[in-house]
């Protein structure tokens, strides 16, 4: 069977990367470079419900653009980040998009991230009857001091969850069912001082949440409070990079992302090194049906550090494969996740600037 997965990039010149991956045959090929505003690269996209569009941070702006095919991605709309009552999209500021999640359920808002400076807002987005980004509805407020990497909805689109890594907290937000607006319910602090969550992810029973912690290299467990809906900490915490690997106060690891495989059994997360001679990890966790980790399967070095990403991407129809990306080099791979073993199969070079961030699986 051929699945395509585009992917963006981290610098300009702005490009969707359009790849083709053949699970018989276990090769990667790249099937089309759709060009895109220069100054506009996706450093982090996401289908909608439907995936009739894409959705991309794109430095200075959330972008938007129609998808008919694997190879026709047409841009339709652009509007620009914003940050309270500064004007972060200017470019003397090194404010910039992040990070952007795509509502399931009616409304089908759209929901993007600042970060770095002055990135105290989240934005929303409404979209028209295809899909396209319309206007920008609301400006919600974190804290003066925020930087957002990661966002998750729980399963009824509820209740939204954020990861702060400029102020160690994950935020709860309550979602209006007709607007999609937000409302701040409160915050949750991470377990250790300098964690800085980074991502997170949550279990379809929606019993608990799993929060990456860039700094800390950990990957952690929360119960959801039923009365409050805040995550509480349950003292569970794996590590995502070898033990006694980073010594206290060096900086030479930091964790990426964290998803669930299709089965919802396990969860997959990355780290990456900021150093190029050295590796990042992918590490494997299974989860029991009410959620709750049972134990850390495995733990791989990956190919190169990953510098900026390292951001793996579980296919959305099967747990056999995972896509992973890299900007060190520039080049996307596939996992093949059988048996509770994780083995590369697939391997493609695109050696354009900023390649690649993350893979979004199309077909």
């Amino acid at each position: 069977m051929l699945h395509h997965l585009m992917i963006g990039t981290w610098t300009p010149p702005g490009a969707i990367f359009t790849v083709q991956f053949d699970d018989e045959q276990r090769t990667l090929k790249l099937a089309k470079r759709t060009e895109i505003p220069y100054d506009e690269p996706i450093s982090w996209m996401t289908f909608d419900h439907a995936r009739r569009n894409i959705y991309g941070a794109s430095v200075k702006t959330f972008s938007s653009y129609s998808v008919t095919s694997p190879t026709d991605i047409v841009r339709d709309a652009a509007f620009p980040i914003a940050g309270g009552h500064l004007n972060v999209a200017d470019k003397s500021m090194n404010t910039r998009a992040i990070f952007v999640l795509a509502a399931k359920k009616p409304p089908y808002n759209v929901y993007g991230n600042p970060f770095y400076e002055h990135a105290s807002h989240g934005q929303i987005f409404s979209v028209d009857n295809e899909g396209r980004m319309a206007s920008n509805s609301q400006n919600y407020e974190y804290h003066h001091k925020a930087g957002i990497h990661g966002m998750v909805f729980d399963p009824t689109e509820t209740y939204l969850y954020s990861a702060d890594m400029h102020t160690n907290q994950i935020w709860t937000h309550k979602k209006d069912p007709q607007t999609g607006h937000l409302e701040m319910v409160g915050s949750t602090t991470a377990p250790k001082p300098g964690d800085h969550p980074r991502w997170v992810e949550v279990h379809p029973s929606g019993n608990y949440l799993y929060a990456l912690m860039e700094a800390g290299n950990t990957l952690c467990e929360y119960a959801m409070d039923e009365s409050t809906h805040l995550p509480v900490f349950t003292g569970k915490t794996y590590p995502l990079i070898p033990p006694g690997l980073s010594r206290p106060g060096e900086k030479v690891y930091r964790a990426d992302v964290v998803f669930l495989s299709h089965s919802k059994e396990y969860l997959f997360a990355t780290s990456r090194a900021n150093k190029f001679h050295l590796t990042g990890y992918i590490s494997a966790f299974k989860v029991n049906h009410s959620g709750s980790i049972e134990r850390q399967v495995c733990m791989n070095p990956t190919t190169t550090s990953g510098g900026h990403s390292n951001a793996i991407s579980p296919c959305p129809w099967s747990d056999e494969w995972l896509a992973l990306t890299d900007d060190q080099e520039g080049f996307v791979e596939i996992y093949r996740w059988h048996q509770e073993f994780l083995g590369r199969v697939a391997h493609l070079d695109i050696k354009q600037p900023g390649f690649g961030m993350n893979a979004i699986w199309y077909n």
